[in-house]
């Protein structure tokens, strides 16, 4: 146990006892217990638990929304919010050659809390600070409260500390269900590339190349649910009936995409009833705020839940779909006009609870009528509680930026969440070349691969690139997905990732870098600025390198490499070397 740790606590209401109780400490990891008494059962005033460390070997720091942060002094300190649906308990901070400083996690991934660190520069003593805000937001009326906080200070690699948290909270119960198999498969969307104008026989006609290149999931987007053009809004959600006029008849696209072997996902915003639905004035006085152009469905109340749950019964009984996208549960945030709670028809106290109870009734009714149900989540939503509910994590929005995509990707699988990673899907022109199209996709490597693109307007080309790509991904997603991760210089977005199993690694560089070899057969994929591949050999045998593109599809030449050597292999940029 850390003794020198000395914590400051702070709280608004003079009247609230909070303590921090060392527990137990093991192999560089402190437990301790925070407890806060009320002196009555009400709604708990924030309280504030900060601490500092020596200010020695910090260089960046990490959290569950955002991956790596740059460290700032106390009045640039970002905040990290975590609650039920948003965010989750930890961050982190590196040091040097990207060892673990201190990573911290609470216990509790619902009640809201906050989490920041910064360069305690102002008393001049050398520190660092690291805090913890209890209660940052709507809670229920309590009289006591717990957490266990955990703060590692192993000095191993920042990975494995951050993938180390997770089994601590599922040693706490909060255990992620191993998702179906059919979450990591290649999947096609219609957001993108459609946004809000899907029509049934255009969808149609893309979703057989698409059956063709391989991929088995489709994603109906937004739109679907209001006739005409794109409104970029949402004032139009809420009663969820399909417009005849972009799916004359669903069903039988339904069993269409079935009958491709694919399965078919359906996007639904979980809170907006627009202002423009049918059903707005029976529903107004029933919301928790305004937004979106749309009213934020108050799921405190059981008739609001029973509504939102019945659409999504309809469409399994009626269309037999495989899955939903569920979008924006995180909007479900109260604001200064969200009515009080009142017992007489509510049966939660906060929003939080509300949406907790839906996802559970969600995830309890609609299993009995179709196991093995798709669920897509989005980056915000995090935390090890609500990820029980969701068995796809997909990263936040970012049409056509690759580097996001790739920290994206690489921020979630840190978690080691039992989760199927998705990539935002992909979109390019059919104008595009390959290089930048190879290049997208390495970036999305290490998740399941979502695109975007209208296969029909694509070239050949683009085509059996994406062919090759998903043969060679599928034919490896056991070690891309489940191998070990290991993500090096994380504040380049992490320039080198790989997954290793046994004998056998998976390597993308995303510049230009030295691969020394260690015994494993190995495949290289260069995603670097320039054509070659330096590559060392510090054995006393000569190795065989096979080059190609196309992720293996087209055979460049084969290399013989010398023993105890350094030498430019003549990779080009998205090719890819195979050392045998």
């Amino acid at each position: 146990m850390n003794t020198q740790r000395k914590f400051h606590i702070t709280c608004a209401d003079s009247r609230v006892c909070t303590t921090v109780t060392p527990l137990a400490a093991e192999d560089g990891i402190d437990l301790y217990r925070i407890a806060v008494k009320l002196p009555c059962k009400m709604t708990p005033p924030s309280v504030t638990i900060m601490w500092e460390e020596d200010m020695v070997d910090h260089i960046h720091g990490y959290t569950p929304l955002w991956g790596m942060f740059d460290l700032h002094q106390s009045f640039g300190a970002p905040s990290l919010r975590s609650s039920f649906h948003f965010g989750a308990p930890m961050i982190a901070t590196m040091g040097a050659r990207y060892t673990n400083r201190f990573t911290v996690a609470l216990s509790d991934p619902i009640t809201p809390l906050s989490l920041r660190f910064w360069v305690n520069d102002l008393p001049q003593e050398y520190q660092v600070a690291y805090s913890v805000t209890l209660f940052d937001g709507a809670c229920d009326d309590i009289d006591s409260y717990e957490v266990l906080m955990r703060i590692d200070g192993r000095p191993q690699m920042y990975y494995d500390a951050i993938g180390d948290v997770y089994p601590w909270w599922k040693s706490l119960g909060w255990e992620i269900p191993q998702p179906p198999a059919a979450a990591e498969d290649p999947l096609y969307s219609s957001w993108y590339n459609f946004h809000q104008t899907p029509r049934q026989d255009k969808l149609l006609a893309d979703l057989k190349i698409a059956a063709e290149l391989g991929f088995k999931t489709v994603i109906l987007d937004d739109g679907w649910q209001f006739p005409g053009p794109s409104t970029g809004g949402y004032n139009m959600c809420g009663d969820w009936q399909m417009s005849p006029d972009k799916f004359p008849d669903f069903k039988q696209f339904c069993d269409e995409v079935h009958a491709l072997g694919m399965k078919l996902m359906v996007w639904f915003a979980v809170p907006f009833l627009g202002e423009q639905s049918p059903l707005y004035e029976q529903y107004k006085d029933r919301l928790l705020c305004r937004d979106y152009g749309a009213g934020i469905l108050d799921v405190r109340y059981p008739e609001i839940r029973a509504y939102i749950l019945s659409n999504y019964k309809r469409f399994l009984v009626d269309y037999d779909i495989d899955g939903f996208k569920l979008d924006f549960i995180d909007a479900f945030q109260p604001r200064p006009e969200t009515p009080a709670y009142d017992p007489a028809v509510m049966d939660c106290e906060t929003p939080v609870d509300g949406v907790r109870k839906l996802l559970s009734e969600i995830e309890e009714q609609l299993s009995a009528i179709k196991p093995d149900l798709l669920y897509e989540y989005r980056q915000n939503y995090v935390g090890p509680a609500i990820n029980r509910f969701g068995n796809m994590l997909r990263v936040g929005d970012c049409a056509y930026d690759s580097l996001i995509n790739r920290g994206g990707i690489v921020t979630m699988r840190l978690y080691g969440y039992p989760v199927a990673i998705h990539a935002d899907m992909l979109f390019w022109a059919s104008g595009e070349s390959l290089e930048l199209c190879a290049r997208q996709l390495l970036n999305i490597f290490f998740g399941v691969p979502q695109i975007s693109v209208i296969l029909a307007d694509s070239t050949e080309e683009q085509k059996a690139l994406l062919r090759a790509y998903l043969s060679y991904w599928t034919e490896n997603r056991d070690l891309i997905l489940h191998g070990k991760l290991r993500a090096d210089y994380p504040e380049y977005r992490y320039a080198r990732v790989s997954a290793q199993q046994d004998d056998r690694i998976i390597v993308v560089h995303y510049t230009d870098l030295t691969y020394t070899y260690d015994g494993r057969t190995c495949d290289i994929h260069h995603s670097g600025v320039t054509d070659g591949l330096i590559f060392e050999n510090p054995t006393d045998r000569e190795l065989t390198a096979e080059i190609s593109v196309y992720f293996g599809a087209k055979h460049l030449e084969t290399v013989q490499i010398p023993a105890n050597s350094i030498v430019r292999l003549p990779v080009p940029v998205t090719g890819m070397v195979r050392i045998l």
